[in-house]
């Protein structure tokens, strides 16, 4: 059997660890939050959606970059993560991270098998990556209810094209699973009625 398993219409191989799942370093909120400031060390925490502490982490940061400072399965561990800058068009600057495995510019990096990589270099997907084509008809279908009022009501100051367009959508979602249904019981005759 393959990887993705058999049934109908599957997304791809699902066997990726999910980015949502894992501890990950933001070097936007590092920076917003002062971090990335030359000489400044401290602590970040990774917690739960119940608020308890799942990991943490000591850093301290140089004019190069970020000096983290952790533990894995007891044993202390440490790892040096370069900073990149570029300019931006109305003056400062913005700050990267460099992958330790391969030295590109990127904005987040995940914790695995005890380092701090790149998503490529981690093997790690999104959760919509792995979805069919049926998950991924809901993702978007969510996606478009949580900017309308309870019960697919026109929110107060919503224009009514935008409205209009956003029920089209939702309602082409559910055509599409439809669809998707009505393909996958037509490869079981003996499923149908009459």
């Amino acid at each position: 059997m393959p990887k993705g398993g058999s049934r109908y219409g599957a997304g791809r191989p699902a066997w990726k660890l999910k980015a949502e799942a894992c501890m990950r370093l933001e070097v936007g909120r590092w920076h917003r939050e002062g971090f990335l400031r030359p000489g400044h060390a401290g602590s970040w925490r990774w917690t739960n959606g119940d608020g308890e502490v799942v990991g943490s982490i000591g850093y301290r940061a140089s004019e190069g970059g970020v000096l983290l400072d952790y533990s894995v399965s007891g044993r202390p561990a440490g790892q040096w993560v370069a900073l990149d800058r570029t300019a931006c068009h109305y003056g400062g600057s913005r700050p990267w991270f460099r992958c330790p495995a391969c030295d590109r510019r990127v904005g987040l990096l995940y914790m695995r098998s005890g380092r701090f990589a790149c998503r490529c270099c981690q093997q790690v997907a999104y959760r919509s990556q792995s979805e069919d084509a049926c998950g991924r008809t809901w993702l978007r279908q969510q996606k478009i209810e949580a900017k309308l009022a309870e019960s697919w009501g026109r929110p107060k100051g919503m224009h009514r094209t935008t409205y209009d367009r956003l029920l089209s959508v939702i309602l082409a979602c559910e055509d599409e699973r439809d669809a998707s249904l009505a393909t996958y019981l037509s490869r079981f005759p003996d499923l149908l009625p009459g």
